[in-house]
C-alpha cells in the first residue's frame, strides 16, 4: 500500500505492537498511530502505561486499542491476533517489542540460573515465534505485510563485571536467537512477507531500578559509545517505521544495529 496522499508512511494499515506499555514499544506504538495506522497495544502488566500510549495516540487523532497478551502463552497470543483481525479485518505489521526485564539477566555467567534463562528465552524468543506464527495468515493475506522483531547488541566492553558493556550471556544468547530467526524468517516468507529486526544499544531507561545496575557501570558503557549518550525511545520507534514501511521495502533479513556507534561493522 502507497503512502497515504497526507504523507503519513501507515494510513489504512493496521499494526500490532507487543510490550506496548513499556518504553520501546509504547514509542513504537505511538510513532504507528501518529503515521496513520490503526495500533493494536499489547501489554501483559503494564494496563496503565499502554492506556496512556492509546490516549496519546487517539489525542493526535489516530486510533487502536489496547489488550492484554502474555507472548509466553499460546492460547493468550492466538486469542490477541485473532481478536485483531476480527475487529479491524486485516494485520499488516507486527512490532515484538515484548521483552523480559530482570536482573536474573544481568549477571555473569557463573551466576546464571538455567530457569531463568529459559524464562528470558520463552519471552524473547519464543515469544516472537508465537506472534509472527499466529499473525502469518493475515500477513501474507495484506499482500504487504512486514515484522520488525527486537534483537540487542553484544556490546564491546572489556570489563566482564560491567554487564551492560559487555553485555550478560544469557542475553546475547536469546537477542542472538532473535537475529538467527529473524533471518531464517525472511528468507521462509520471501517475498510475500517481510522480516527485519532493530538492536537496540543502550537505551534511556530505569536501569538501576529494572536491572539494579550501578550508575558507574552506565558512565563506563557511554564512555566506550562514540555518540557519547543512552539512545532515545523515539530514535528506535523511527528505525522501526522505516524497515515496517514501503520506503523499507527492498529490504528483508536484516538486524539493524541503532547503538551509537556501540558496536561497529564493516
Amino acid at each position: 500500500m502507497a503512502q497515504g496522499d497526507n504523507g503519513r508512511r501507515f494510513e489504512g494499515k493496521v499494526a500490532i505492537a507487543t510490550g506496548a506499555g513499556g518504553a520501546l514499544g509504547g514509542a513504537v506504538a505511538r510513532a504507528l498511530g501518529a503515521e496513520g495506522a490503526t495500533v493494536a497495544l499489547g501489554y501483559r502488566s503494564s494496563e496503565s502505561s499502554a492506556r496512556a500510549n492509546l490516549e496519546q495516540i487517539e489525542a493526535a487523532g489516530g486510533r487502536g486499542h489496547i489488550d492484554q497478551v502474555d507472548v509466553t502463552d499460546d492460547g493468550s497470543v492466538q486469542r490477541f491476533v485473532a481478536a485483531v483481525a476480527e475487529r479491524y479485518g486485516r494485520i499488516d505489521v507486527v512490532v515484538n517489542a515484548a521483552g523480559r526485564i530482570d536482573p536474573a539477566d544481568a549477571v555473569r555467567f557463573a551466576d546464571s540460573r538455567v530457569e531463568e534463562f529459559a524464562k528470558l528465552l520463552d519471552v524473547d524468543l519464543l515469544g516472537s515465534f508465537r506472534v509472527c506464527q499466529s499473525a502469518l495468515p493475515h500477513l501474507k493475506a495484506s499482500g504487504n505485510g512486514a515484522v520488525v522483531n527486537f534483537s540487542g547488541s553484544y556490546g564491546n566492553g572489556t570489563n566482564q563485571e560491567n554487564v551492560v558493556n559487555s553485555v550478560a550471556v544469557t542475553y546475547c544468547a536469546a537477542k542472538g536467537g532473535v537475529r538467527a530467526f529473524t533471518s531464517a524468517l525472511a528468507r521462509d516468507l520471501a517475498p510475500e512477507v517481510r522480516v527485519n529486526a532493530v538492536a537496540p544499544g543502550p537505551i534511556e531507561a530505569n536501569w538501576e531500578e529494572d536491572w539494579e545496575i550501578p550508575e558507574a557501570h552506565l558512565a563506563e558503557a557511554l564512555s566506550m559509545t562514540p555518540l557519547g549518550r543512552m539512545g532515545k525511545p523515539e530514535e528506535i520507534a523511527e528505525t522501526v517505521l522505516y524497515l515496517a514501511s514501503d520506503g523499507g521495502g527492498y529490504t528483508t533479513g536484516q538486524v539493524l544495529e541503532v547503538s551509537g556507534g556501540w558496536v561497529l561493522e564493516g
